[in-house]
């Protein structure tokens, strides 16, 4: 089956055509396109798209998006009147990924009704996390639905896969890109995240905070007069690296201002907050047997990881330093207690396996 994916970020769309055989996802074509920040943006990014897709010539018989959070029903899930009113809902919750994502699934629901659209989530693979690791430890009149989830999970799947056998039985996943999350997985499965209920918890990420005192946002709110919407404006675009550099969110380009204190300062704090979190992730898991950077930080910016390996070397990482300047996909030493893996992720892969699956499995009508 050749599926037609997309994944609407925060400026721009991936989308590709996928040759799924069996468990694989070949890519025949992909590009980017960049878009506004917004529904609409997205939208005119997805008839872009569909313009290319076209001239490509590629056939394609079943369609593919990505979309961060679904609530408790995350499962891979055929675009249908009902599915569209129920996500709704998480256009308010998840205003940096949502409304562009479902913008981009109308978009190609109305242009190919008769083709299955699927709807994948992001925190699907995160679905059977032990009981203590989904439990927010407050009073819950909504506990099946207030809880933590785990988020950058099509892209912890792709790299569970590529890697197979060679994560062994003890792993953390690091995604490190604008945002950013570590995830524990015992045998293949995930047993923790640094993210919960929403993508703005864990470690330190481009514009968002991480783990925060809740206590500074009752200030804010109570001391300050900050609303409901002020206090998400200065969560999702004002805070994280961006807040402590004085403007930049762009870790490349922070590395390069070697003269700038408040460039080096953000980027020794994004650091030390993934630190942080991997040895509190080594501890849960008893030690670990790999560690695998990926999302497009982890993928390409070595300094970033060499501080992170060096903070990170009482765990057994031992960092072959030529390997890791050329991005190799093994960037240990022979003798590393702990294998270091670098995996360059493929998010539409992992869409277009799911979409395949559920199309040649589903007796279900798709529209």
């Amino acid at each position: 089956m050749n599926v037609l994916t997309f994944n609407a970020g925060s400026s721009s769309l991936k989308y590709g055509i996928y040759r799924v055989d069996a468990e694989r996802a070949q890519p025949l074509f992909s590009r980017t396109e960049s878009m506004e920040p917004n529904a609409a943006g997205a939208s005119a990014a997805t008839e872009r798209a569909l313009e290319s897709v076209s001239a490509s010539a590629i056939r394609f018989e079943a369609i593919g998006h990505r979309m961060v959070f679904g609530g408790p029903e995350d499962a891979p899930t055929f675009a249908s009147p009902a599915l569209f009113t129920r996500l709704e809902r998480f256009e308010r919750l998840d205003p940096l990924h949502a409304p562009s994502a479902l913008a981009a699934l109308r978009t190609t629901h109305r242009r190919f009704a008769a083709l299955p659209n699927v709807l994948c989530f992001d925190t699907a693979f995160f679905r059977d996390l032990p009981e203590r690791a989904r439990v927010l430890p407050i009073e819950n009149e909504e506990p099946h639905f207030l809880r933590r989830y785990g988020f950058h999970g099509l892209s912890y799947d792709y790299v569970r896969s590529a890697l197979g056998a060679e994560l062994g039985s003890r792993a953390i996943l690091a995604h490190l890109g604008s945002g950013a999350s570590l995830a524990a997985l015992r045998d293949g499965k995930p047993v923790e995240s640094t993210m919960g209920f929403s993508p703005l918890g864990g470690i330190l990420m481009a514009t968002r905070p991480g783990d925060l005192d809740p206590g500074a946002l009752l200030y804010l709110i109570e001391e300050r007069g900050m609303n409901a919407a002020a206090l998400r404006r200065l969560l999702e675009e004002r805070s994280g690296i961006r807040a402590l550099s004085g403007g930049e969110r762009d870790l490349r380009c922070l590395l390069e201002r070697s003269d700038d204190p408040r460039a080096q300062f953000a980027v020794e704090a994004f650091c030390i907050s993934v630190i942080k979190a991997a040895g509190a992730l080594a501890a849960l898991l008893g030690g670990i047997e790999s560690f695998v950077f990926t999302g497009g930080v982890g993928e390409h910016l070595a300094p970033i990881r060499s501080t992170i390996v060096r903070g990170l070397a009482h765990l057994g990482l031992q960092l072959e330093n030529e390997a890791n300047e050329r991005n190799a996909a093994l960037i240990s030493t022979p003798a590393s207690p702990v294998r270091v893996h670098i995996v360059a992720t493929d998010e539409n892969a992992t869409i277009a396996r799911a979409v395949a699956a559920l199309v040649a499995t589903s007796s279900e009508p798709h529209r």
